[in-house]
């Protein structure tokens, strides 16, 4: 029953930021240019071509200014593509909902329900303390082990939740150490910056991987889950050995020992058992799911079944799970959908000026702008705008291509604003247990060293180490556009 007491009256306040007014402006503007029709003869386009030419600009303007939160431009994109594309299209709407709702987005709500079920049982805390108990008292010891440990946690949960978890255990290690000291500001970005590259390690870890991975089985060249693991995890290794380096030698330390401090961690029971055998059950799919004829994202299903199914989690833990991440991710899947089927791809990438570049040269230059993109806008936006362009390119590998691509995604990460993990660090720096320890040039330095290295460190195993699990590639000296573009269907 509706109350007319005024008193109990709840206002509804807008929310609205500076980057909004513009942001709306200029996406009503490009949907007005597009759908008016004045981009079909200066650039020489068809309708859907035109179409999808305007939702993706529309697309890149909210993202980029987050006028309205990013998953809200997801579902702009598909309603776009609903009632704005599709009649100009002779395939059935069908096609951008199955974009939308992929096996990607099964196989990333399966590492979400994991993450929450590392969580709640208490296993993450077990094994996070187990690998520190075990780092000994010296200070690169334990700088180097909380580091490995965060990167291992944000192979199998979000960087977001493993810096979190992280950052209440470097609480305890700091809390004696002096303000002015270096390795409070190492520990602090090395959690940050460990949880960034951890997530290359598995197409789990870092929603980008997961969206390239799915434009790579829509054209047949996907590499298996372990054979993504052994792609990454030598480039992982040489990164946080270049990332400890770095911060030891920028932050030096006058400390000769650190305690680590006192955490609780629950006693191993049933519910951690559980969380084993079922994490254990679920990599072996993701593994060896090719063998059986289980995709990933059927494999990803079994957590949650099991664990929704035992009570280990409840509808508390389901409501709380990151859905608009899930929604981001299907909107730019569902935008490279139609920027395949509307032919915009094989007009754009026709168009990019790459004629003569050696193969390795537009890997680098991909890379380059992935990491820059990144930067300043989510590294998931990122993603769902470049992979569409990327495809239609001839005489390069496309594996490796779209691979490199994404994890220079993680690579981006100089600001405090560039990734969760950094505003994480930067905001922990600034509360009660590290109060002052880290201003942004801190972040900004050893983060664009470890950015334009890390690029470096990519292309060189790119080049030496993935044609050894990927196959030689064939393909030509020089690279020239083609109109055989190739995105998920």
């Amino acid at each position: 029953m509706l109350t007319t007491d005024p008193r109990e009256w709840v206002p509804i306040v807008l929310r609205l930021t500076w980057r909004t007014p513009p942001g709306v402006l200029l996406a009503i503007a490009a949907f007005v240019i597009a759908n008016e029709g004045w981009l079909a003869s200066p650039l020489d386009l068809s309708r859907p071509a035109e179409v999808t030419l305007g939702i993706v600009a529309i697309a890149a303007i909210l993202w980029i200014t987050e006028a309205v939160p990013l998953f809200v431009t997801s579902l702009v994109v598909l309603a776009l593509e609903l009632a704005w594309l599709a009649p100009t299209l002779d395939t059935q709407s069908a096609l951008f909902l199955n974009a939308f709702f992929s096996d990607v987005t099964l196989l990333f709500l399966g590492g979400f329900v994991l993450s929450a079920g590392l969580e709640r049982s208490g296993l993450d805390r077990r094994l996070a303390r187990a690998i520190l108990d075990r780092a000994g008292t010296a200070p690169t010891r334990v700088l180097l082990a909380t580091m490995v440990t965060t990167a291992l946690l944000s192979m199998w949960m979000s960087n977001t939740a493993a810096c979190a978890l992280m950052l209440g255990i470097a609480a305890t290690m700091l809390r004696d150490v002096p303000s002015d000291d270096g390795f409070r500001k190492a520990v602090l970005l090395g959690i940050a910056f460990s949880a960034n590259l951890g997530g290359i390690a598995t197409p789990i870890g870092s929603p980008p991987n997961a969206i390239l991975l799915r434009y790579l089985q829509a054209s047949g060249v996907a590499p298996s889950f372990g054979e993504w693991m052994l792609l990454a995890l030598p480039l992982l290794v040489v990164l946080l050995g270049l990332l400890l380096v770095l911060l030891s030698h920028r932050f030096p330390t006058n400390l000769e020992s650190v305690s680590l401090g006192e955490t609780t961690v629950p006693a191993f029971g049933r519910a951690q058992l559980l969380v084993v055998v079922v994490l254990a059950l679920t990599i072996g799919g993701w593994l060896f799911g090719e063998q059986l004829s289980l995709t990933t994202g059927t494999v990803a299903l079994l957590p949650v079944v099991i664990f929704f199914a035992t009570g280990l989690l409840r509808t508390e833990e389901l409501r709380a799970l990151p859905w608009d991440v899930l929604l981001l991710i299907g909107g730019g899947l569902a935008l490279g959908a139609a920027i395949d089927q509307s032919g915009l791809a094989t007009t754009l990438t026709a168009r990019i000026p790459v004629e003569g570049f050696s193969p390795i040269q537009v890997i680098a230059l991909a890379a380059i702008l992935a990491m820059v993109l990144s930067v300043f806008m989510s590294n998931t936006a990122t993603a769902n705008l470049i992979a569409p362009m990327l495809l239609g390119l001839a005489g390069v590998d496309l594996a490796t291509l779209l691979i490199v691509a994404a994890f220079a995604c993680s690579l981006g990460m100089p600001l405090p604003v560039s990734t969760p993990p950094n505003a994480m660090a930067f905001g922990f720096s600034h509360g009660p247990t590290g109060k002052g320890s880290l201003v942004a040039r801190d972040m900004i330095v050893p983060g664009t060293l470890i950015g334009v290295l890390g690029l470096a460190v990519l292309l060189t195993v790119a080049t030496l180490w993935f044609p050894v699990i990927l196959g030689a590639p064939d393909a030509p000296a020089q690279v020239a556009p083609t109109n055989d573009a190739t995105s998920p269907e």
